[in-house]
């Protein structure tokens, strides 16, 4: 699970990172191709390592300070609805060309979180709440956001490397 979570945090990483200058397309085709092949690829991945969990599994806690395998899916589920919610809103904001060098290099403070052997807190919205009883209903909400997202990237024409969320 947790390597999902470093693919999935990578693939996201590589959707916003910036790279070029120039006033033609940022984002290129190979860009967008990575970036689908990565969501596909890790959405799969997740599928793998719960195909075989029964829902009394994926609910099961070690202790209180752990998250129960469910827990881990809808914390993983939330994020890929904010991340969708960001895409469907950022693709009408302004391009800010301005903004591309001043991003550059970002990504490696975005890795270092990924990969942090610490435990951090996840914030108030992107803690589990115990919404969803069983897998499936775990699964439909992670798989439904994440279909929106690739299908998002796969038909827009949007250079999203000129788009920004400011948090």
């Amino acid at each position: 699970m947790k390597q999902f979570i470093l693919i999935l945090s990578a693939t996201i990483l590589t959707f916003f990172t910036v790279g070029a200058q120039t006033k033609k397309q940022v984002w290129s085709l190979t860009d967008r191709k990575l970036l689908v092949e990565g969501l596909i690829s890790s959405q799969n991945d997740l599928l793998k390592e719960t195909a075989g969990l029964s829902d009394l599994q994926i609910h099961f806690k070690p202790d209180s300070t752990q998250w129960s395998i469910a827990e881990v899916l809808e914390h993983v589920g939330v994020y890929e609805e904010l991340l969708n919610w960001d895409l469907v809103n950022n693709q009408y904001t302004e391009e800010r060309r301005d903004l591309v060098e001043k991003v550059k290099g970002v990504d490696s403070a975005m890795n270092a979180y990924a990969t942090d052997p610490q435990k951090g807190q996840a914030p108030h919205i992107a803690q589990p709440q115990g919404r969803f009883q069983n897998k499936e209903q775990l699964l439909n909400y992670f798989n439904g956001f994440r279909g929106e997202v690739i299908k998002l990237i796969q038909e827009t024409t949007v250079d999203f490397r000129l788009h920004f969320v400011f948090r």
